[in-house]
């Protein structure tokens, strides 16, 4: 049995999420090294300006491309018993998802089910997931996150995943009420909206119409990099460590900046409220 004089935040359980281009990878970098990367987008040449702008060792950067969830599942079974590393980083769900599915359809390939009939399902000649599928992807994120968080509590180490998110449409149908928000991608739709309830912290990752840091132009206005660490109800996001509603980051990276003074605030609370 614990209490609460056993929390401990030495190490954190973290979903980024947001669109494409928004610094995501770039801010888990910014956590402590040693760090391993399960490198499902293979795009890891995008790190390596900010890498060298903030003078991180290329040798405590370590990483594998995967294509299949077999070979990810290893590695974690392997870093369950020896994790030498302070952070591991999923890169992305989004493409382990469909990783996954991939999988899937080059192990039907020429088989026979017991009718005889040809496993798998061919459109125009190219073979496509079918429902069961979906299963074995739900399956495949539910054990990502069983190991991670073992290997989070066990040895200490930072967990982030990386996700896409999508605009998704929510009607009620007893009041006719639509709600809009945007939810992480995975393929199947059921799998996606649980993951987040598993991570303490949820950081939505946007461009802060202002200017300044990594400019962008989006939508003919300069842009500035920034989260959100509360729920908007447009998009989810949670922090338990006092940090601001929302971070404009700009170039700076955000775990030495932000988030580990506030981890040292929670272990020094002040005397008086």
């Amino acid at each position: 049995m614990s209490n609460m004089n056993d929390v401990s935040f030495d190490s954190l359980y973290c979903m980024f999420k947001g669109e494409p281009g928004t610094r995501k990878s770039t801010q888990a970098l910014s956590f402590p090294a040693p760090q391993y990367w399960f490198s499902w987008d293979r795009k890891m040449t995008g790190i390596y300006l900010p890498m060298k702008k903030w003078g991180i060792d290329p040798k405590t950067i370590n990483y594998d491309d995967y294509d299949d969830w077999n070979k990810a599942k290893v590695k974690l079974e392997q870093l369950q018993l020896n994790c030498p590393y302070k952070t591991l980083v999923f890169d992305s769900l989004t493409s382990m998802a469909d990783m996954t599915l991939r999988q899937t359809v080059k192990m039907k390939y020429g088989l026979s089910r017991k009718s005889g009939q040809q496993a798998g399902k061919l459109i125009a000649g190219i073979a496509v997931n079918e429902i069961e599928d979906y299963n074995a992807e739900s399956a495949a994120l539910q054990e990502l996150i069983a190991l991670s968080k073992d290997i989070c509590s066990f040895h200490k180490v930072n967990i982030i995943l990386v996700a896409h998110v999508v605009q998704a449409e929510y009607r009620n149908t007893n009041t006719n009420v639509t709600h809009i928000s945007r939810t992480i991608v995975t393929a199947g739709k059921k799998v996606a909206p649980k993951i987040p309830a598993y991570c303490g912290e949820v950081y939505h990752f946007n461009i802060k119409q202002s200017g300044g840091g990594f400019a962008v132009e989006e939508g003919g206005g300069s842009g500035n990099y920034s989260l959100l660490t509360e729920h908007t109800g447009d998009d989810f996001a949670r922090s338990a460590l006092g940090l601001d509603r929302e971070i404009v980051f700009g170039d700076k990276p955000i775990y030495d900046t932000w988030i580990k003074p506030a981890i040292t605030n929670l272990k020094n609370p002040p005397t008086t409220f």
